[in-house]
């Protein structure tokens, strides 16, 4: 009988740290949409140049900045970095309620 109980729990224990393992993958591949804001990117055809626009909730132009490439955000390093950019544009609305100019953010996300 002992020898069953523990198989038993061993059986368990197994399922539990199995599951544990497929969280934790399934977290580390999720993306997080920013709970404040968003933006929008704008490529023209055959252009290489795109215009990413960000704004607060409440769809109010917060931060515009045009950069010589051409952005896939189906990328999730890509929608990383916007967000980044977003974060530091609402950083800067909330604290001054001006719209800043020549500041580079996204730029400076794709330059790293």
């Amino acid at each position: 009988m002992n020898t069953r109980k523990h198989l038993c729990l061993s059986i368990i224990g197994l399922f539990f740290l199995a599951t544990s393992f497929g969280t934790q993958a399934q977290s580390l591949n999720t993306f997080t949409t920013p709970q404040d804001g968003f933006w929008v990117v704008e490529t023209t055809p055959k252009s290489s140049v795109s215009i990413v626009r960000f704004y607060t909730n409440d769809q109010r132009l917060i931060y515009q900045e045009t950069i010589s490439r051409k952005l896939n955000i189906r990328r999730l390093q890509i929608k990383k970095q916007l967000n980044v950019a977003l974060e530091q544009a609402l950083f800067v609305w909330n604290a001054t309620h001006k719209v800043p100019t020549d500041r580079q953010w996204v730029a400076m996300q794709f330059d790293k």
